[in-house]
């Protein structure tokens, strides 16, 4: 004859493992679950840098296409500009002479290509610059 006291036993022992299994499983479920999220948001901040890094990189070309603009009257644009590895384009320039002349540049960082435009009513004696703007397509 089988004892009451444990049969008791052994199913309290069978819950209790049953118990620890369930709960190692939702822990490891809410580890994996952060494990993406943080992946994720990393994904995200290197993509928002990159985008970032690709702007700055645009304006810096911007920059330099405006001080050569500034001291060669007829520079035309048409060039690729290294700058601390990356590299950013000064489209060719709309407009000639001493007004009225647009300044387009374009950098891509990791697939996030950023694109200046710059609106210049007059470079001299006085540079006007009556638009600088980020946009979307030229």
């Amino acid at each position: 004859m089988t004892n009451p006291i444990n049969k008791e036993k052994k199913n309290n022992g069978f819950i209790a493992l049953i118990s620890v299994v369930i709960i190692e499983a939702l822990i490891l479920l809410i580890s994996i679950g952060v494990s993406l999220r943080s992946i994720t948001e990393s994904n995200i901040t290197l993509d928002e840098q990159a985008s970032n890094r690709a702007l700055s990189l645009s304006n810096a070309c911007a920059e330099i296409a405006l001080m050569k603009v500034e001291s060669v009257l007829n520079y035309n644009g048409n060039e690729t500009i290294m700058i601390e590895g990356d590299s950013c384009e000064i489209m060719p320039l709309e407009g000639s002479g001493n007004t009225n002349r647009i300044i387009k540049t374009k950098s891509t960082i990791i697939d996030h290509t950023r694109k200046v435009k710059i609106e210049i009513s007059q470079i001299s004696p006085i540079m006007q610059i009556t638009s600088w703007k980020e946009v979307a397509d030229f």
